[in-house]
């Protein structure tokens, strides 16, 4: 691998590294507190209810401390996990396979992804807002051959601009769900897309009103639309929504 392109990924694992330390921040010092100081007093209350005595509601206290502190624990271990160094990396590198850039490509694709970092006019800063995103950071980027947004689902996703034949946006309702120990919420989301089509559709018998090849959604139509204004202006490949 090239330099550059080596440069990019240490780019993007120091991008999402302060989006790894403040969920761990507020796990260590917001969330996991918090919990442990209801279930000390939701136990220490039972004891004292149960027995009337002091020494049962310090008991139930201690009794819900120990619990807190299992539950807690194994928390921490699965949020560590999911936030483990490399992964990001990692994903974005699947990225890159899943477009199909050739090892002799990814030097040219590392120069270019590099270059629109440091060019306001080739990159977008911003929030993935909805129910269950938990405000990840996200950006969008476009360089003269390629198209990348990281911090959706999934994570990464980056489509080589040469082999677009047509670019359309679009839009799709999502019913979003979050559970929680008590407690579920539902939401219907506006998710707002930018499909890529490829130039050799037919060559695969797929016809202009099937799926897109690739396609990338934003919560924000705002968001969406200035990516695709970058897009337009980049490649000339846009279709406007109803044509």
């Amino acid at each position: 691998m090239g330099p550059n392109y080596q440069g990019w990924m240490e780019y993007e694992s120091f991008w999402i590294a302060g989006y790894r330390k403040k969920m761990m921040r507020t796990t260590t010092h917001v969330t996991i507190p918090a919990v442990l100081v209801m279930l000390a007093l939701l136990f220490g209350g039972l004891g004292f209810v149960d027995q009337m005595k002091m020494e049962d509601a310090i008991l139930g206290a201690v009794s819900g401390l120990i619990l807190g502190g299992v539950v807690c624990g194994f928390f921490y271990a699965l949020l560590r996990f999911g936030l483990r160094d490399g992964k990001y990396r990692r994903l974005v590198e699947r990225a890159v396979e899943t477009a199909g850039i050739p090892q002799e490509e990814r030097e040219q694709l590392g120069t270019e992804l590099l270059a629109a970092r440091d060019d306001p006019k080739g990159r977008i800063y911003f929030e993935m807002k909805s129910l269950n995103s938990n405000n990840t950071p996200a950006r969008f980027m476009v360089t003269p051959n390629y198209a990348l947004l990281v911090g959706g689902y999934p994570y990464a996703i980056l489509v080589r601009l040469g082999d677009i034949a047509e670019i359309r946006p679009g839009q799709e309702k999502k019913l979003e769900t979050r559970r929680g120990a008590q407690t579920r919420a539902a939401s219907i989301t506006t998710l707002y897309t930018i499909g890529f089509y490829r130039r050799d559709r037919a060559d695969r018998d797929l016809k202009p009103e099937d799926l897109p090849d690739e396609a990338m959604g934003f919560f924000s139509q705002e968001v969406r639309d200035k990516a695709l204004a970058m897009l337009a202006a980049g490649t000339g490949r846009v279709r406007a929504s109803g044509e």
